[in-house]
């Protein structure tokens, strides 16, 4: 409701409060809006799942405590809106846990929920500016541990950069000049190079296999970067996701070849909530799309038509380029079917074809961008 009152500009600002007409509102942050939750939290016992020395445990702890970490009452506390990193966090802070949902953050992407979490075991040995010290000196010595958790804490994680290869290894702090080479007001420049991060792969151990099973987006970043097999296999697998996704009015929507006489092809997306089907809808028809909503199993789609489509692909070439490439990807490695209808298309639409011979100069400006082949 919150997200409609926004888009439809019904809503009124009082103080740091946004309000719909129905009452509902939430607070609005200098770059954020957030609903804050009361009265859900509990006590838990997390086990040792990493079986660590208790010098190498500290070592972990150290680092957390130089980025992310803070203090209530003597004990760690972690805030984060990422799960992988509340469970990389507890393993090292293991015990009693006291848990509580902060807040429900509103985003472009859908919604994010605040976690609270308190490490009841263990009392915080370090200041903030001890332990980024600290961390300084292991690194200096070659102990980098503490490096590695300080970095999936503040590191600077941008994947398009480790994709071409541009490995800096970027920590953020409020005195950077501890760290390393200072690059910017509260950026400190660690290393640059594979060696680097082969470094921080290797001084994981145990704690490696965890942020693997959790999927830390922080953990790829360290193999793309330290593994160059690793790399190629993950820039395939982003070219085969990236082929066939366009963005019509910021919303992302999959491109989906249709079997029928003449067969056709469709732009859709797919929710859980009918309330969020209807947004999109709404979205996409305030510029002069037309959409349908289906259900499909449990969840509903919403699509846009090729008619619409090829009206869209007139005025933007992104989304001219992205259909082109999906064609001609479907028509040459596609399922037997998929091939026949993307050769139909294709023979019925010419333009999309000729993306064949642009698509070299095109890839050479921008080699990451969907249909690219990887370098």
């Amino acid at each position: 409701m919150l997200h409609e009152t926004i888009v439809k500009g019904t809503y009124r600002v009082e103080g740091k409060r946004l309000y719909a007409p129905h009452g509902t509102w939430a607070y609005v942050g200098r770059t954020s809006m957030y609903i804050t939750i009361r009265g859900i939290a509990a006590e838990t016992h997390f086990p040792d799942v990493l079986k660590l020395q208790r010098e190498k445990l500290k070592l972990f702890q150290l680092g957390w405590r130089a980025s992310d970490e803070s203090t209530h009452g003597r004990r760690p506390v972690m805030i984060t809106t990422q799960p992988w990193q509340l469970f990389a966090w507890i393993a090292v802070r293991h015990g009693k846990l006291y848990i509580r949902i902060g807040s429900v953050n509103p985003t472009s992407k859908g919604i994010t929920v605040r976690i609270n979490a308190v490490a009841e075991s263990w009392k915080q040995m370090w200041s903030k500016n001890e332990a980024v010290s600290l961390v300084a000196e292991y690194t200096k010595r070659g102990e980098w541990s503490p490096l590695l958790t300080m970095w999936l804490g503040d590191g600077d994680a941008r994947l398009r950069e480790f994709l071409i290869g541009k490995h800096r290894l970027v920590i953020a702090a409020k005195k950077p000049w501890k760290l390393g080479k200072q690059i910017a007001e509260r950026e400190a420049l660690i290393a640059t190079g594979k060696d680097a991060f082969i470094r921080l792969k290797n001084s994981a151990n145990r704690y490696g296999e965890l942020l693997e099973l959790l999927k830390s987006r922080k953990w790829v970043i360290i193999k793309l970067a330290a593994d160059d097999s690793f790399k190629a296999s993950y820039k395939q697998k982003l070219l085969k996701q990236a082929i066939g996704v366009i963005y019509v009015a910021g919303i992302e929507m999959r491109l989906q070849l249709v079997y029928c006489k003449n067969g056709t092809l469709r732009a859709h997306r797919r929710v859980h909530m009918y309330e969020r089907a209807l947004q999109i809808a709404e979205t996409l028809k305030s510029i002069g799309v037309n959409v349908n909503i289906v259900k499909s199993g449990s969840d509903y789609e919403v699509y846009i038509p090729l008619i619409d489509l090829l009206q869209l692909a007139e005025k933007d070439e992104s989304i001219k380029r992205a259909i082109g490439l999906f064609l001609i990807n479907k028509s040459e490695s596609g399922t037997p079917q998929q091939k026949e209808v993307a050769k139909k298309i294709l023979k019925r639409y010419p333009f999309f074809a000729s993306l064949r011979v642009t698509n070299y100069q095109f890839c050479k400006h921008s080699p990451t961008a969907p249909g690219c082949p990887p370098r």
